[in-house]
């Protein structure tokens, strides 16, 4: 019997010992992983777009569970969960399984509270979106891991996410924690913040005036971009319809998809502010050249090509103030396809702008090998070509700023948790494409479409504004276009000396008026004198801190 025992503790001790330290080990020990608390995304003046909450998550120890059948069933009720898949994960044997996460604060009190043996609680992050719906497109979402999942969270989630810790719990035989071994715990790093270029003031107004236009002429969908010129820097960007951050599961996917930035349309006349810079530019035609203008009909290239006013003889100022087809065809045909291919590029057209946005597209850009005959009557004019709303914006700011093709951007730095600079995002110019003198001849021309042209509606008594209409048929993804629906435009700047704001405002199928100077032009007005009194107040205020500053 004694050496029966010897050799049994012999096994025990020496030959199974790594078997049963190991068992042990486990039994007396567990590392948690901790969560880090997650970036917060802040617009321009520091209001919060994107934080965390501390929220109940509920999980088990199925080995502890005494009664499993009540368990699952008082669990199920409460949390409004599958009880059969509670009661696979109660009887599991595993040492840990989750029963809820980031649960309704409310509930997990009234389960906490009955003391169920074998549940227990820790609070985690939750992403919570101040604002609901505001720049929905702009900021995307976390799912319920903290992961970025569309949208700038999804962008710089590597920066915003941070870094997890681990906390070493010692147990006693029952796997009840009796310490915390911080000497061997990692703590958590926490995420990096965004501060966007964004301004919640004017994300507010560009939203309302939007949704009001999209409302009003029965739109299907609507975009507006808001810009400074000079720096590339996105001031507002919103699209109609938006969703809910907050129930991001909810929104259908199509309405997720940033249409500025990822969705195409033709432009229309807007576009015919490219082919008179380049005109203009290259000196191919001068503002008081004159044209004839066919009364109304042209045929060139192998098709028909009419104006919507029978225009007989105009100057090449009056061709864009009128919006004519024919007098902007025959300035094209002029210029050369090769020159205003060139000058298309020159603009931003064909490739991405850059922005720091998921899903931007290229749009759609020919070279001149590709075109037919008849392309040259119908690129000049903004048809044959597709654009994004993003595009557009940075091209009529070439214009507004004195020529700069820049790169637009949303980000304006990342900080660290605890407030540092980690990174500062500068303005980037891509490359010059007009001259000055090139760019002051087409605010006039842009300043006099608004007084007394297309775009009367964008008009404002206040300011002196400079822009352009667009009104396009729609493409029939089976071929040729709708006969019916129509895309509606409205590109410009304000104010016209030192330009402030670029603006683009477009609206999809819009009924039953569809023109561009009625639908996107009052709109424009809207958000460019709204927008530019805030800043002017702002600017105003920042001044005044000044003196009083100086004085003091």
């Amino acid at each position: 019997m004694l050496f029966f025992l010897i050799a049994r503790l012999f096994y025990l001790q020496v030959i199974s010992f790594d078997r049963f330290s190991g068992m042990a080990f486990e039994q007396h020990n567990r590392v948690l992983k901790i969560e880090p608390r997650r970036g917060g995304i802040f617009d321009s003046c520091g209001e919060p777009l994107a934080i965390n909450l501390d929220v109940p998550s509920i999980y088990c120890d199925p080995g502890s569970v005494q009664d499993k059948e009540a368990a699952s069933r008082i669990l199920s009720e409460r949390l409004r969960l599958d009880r059969r898949g509670l009661l696979e994960k109660l009887n599991s044997g595993r040492a840990f399984a989750w029963v809820k996460r980031k649960a309704d604060v409310e509930k997990a009190r009234e389960i906490k509270n009955l003391a169920l043996p074998g549940i227990h609680f820790v609070d985690e992050s939750k992403r919570k979106y101040p604002n609901d719906d505001m720049a929905a497109h702009v900021i995307g979402f976390a799912g319920i891991d903290n992961e970025g999942l569309e949208g700038l969270e999804r962008l710089f989630d590597e920066k915003l996410r941070g870094k997890h810790g681990w906390r070493h719990l010692v147990r006693d035989a029952r796997r009840r924690t009796v310490l915390f071994n911080d000497r061997k715990s990692i703590p958590p790093q926490n995420g990096h913040n965004l501060v966007l270029t964004l301004d919640s003031v004017i994300q507010c107004v560009v939203e309302e005036e939007l949704e009001k236009m999209a409302r009003k002429f029965n739109a299907s969908a609507a975009s507006a971009v808001v810009m400074d010129p000079s720096s590339g820097k996105v001031l507002a960007l919103a699209n109609y319809p938006d969703y809910d951050l907050n129930s991001f599961s909810r929104a259908p996917g199509d309405l997720i998809k940033n249409a500025a930035v990822s969705s195409i349309f033709e432009p229309g006349s807007v576009f015919k502010i490219v082919t008179a810079a380049a005109a203009l530019n290259e000196g191919a035609a001068g503002l008081d050249d004159r044209y004839y203008c066919e009364n109304g009909e042209y045929r060139a290239g192998g098709r028909l090509l009419h104006d919507y006013h029978r225009y007989g003889e105009l100057s090449f100022r009056e061709i864009i103030v009128k919006s004519s087809n024919i007098g902007t065809v025959k300035v094209a045909q002029k210029l050369g396809k090769e020159t205003l291919y060139d000058y298309i590029r020159r603009f931003g057209f064909g490739e991405k702008t850059g922005v720091d946005l998921l899903g931007e597209v290229r749009g759609i850009c020919r070279p001149p090998g590709a075109w037919s005959a008849s392309d040259i009557t119908t690129i000049p004019i903004g048809q044959g070509i597709a654009v994004t709303p993003i595009q557009l914006a940075c091209a009529v700011s070439v214009i507004a700023n004195g020529g700069y093709l820049m790169k637009p951007y949303v980000v304006d730095r990342i900080t660290t948790w605890e407030g540092g600079t980690y990174k500062k995002f500068k303005p980037v110019v891509k490359r010059r494409v007009l001259s000055d003198q090139t760019c002051e001849k087409m605010k006039g021309v842009l300043h006099e479409a608004v007084t007394g042209g297309t775009g009367r509606r964008a008009a404002s008594g206040i300011y002196e504004v400079c822009g352009k209409t667009g009104t396009a048929q729609m493409v029939d993804p089976e071929g040729g276009y709708y006969p019916d629906k129509y895309n509606a435009t409205f590109i410009g700047f304000a104010p016209m000396e030192r330009p402030a704001i670029s603006i683009v405002v477009t609206a999809r199928d819009p009924h039953p008026v569809h023109f561009g100077g009625s639908v996107a032009a009052p709109a424009f007005k809207n958000i460019a004198e709204r927008v530019l009194e805030y800043l002017e107040s702002n600017e105003a205020r920042v001044n005044a801190d000044g003196r009083r500053s100086n004085a003091d």
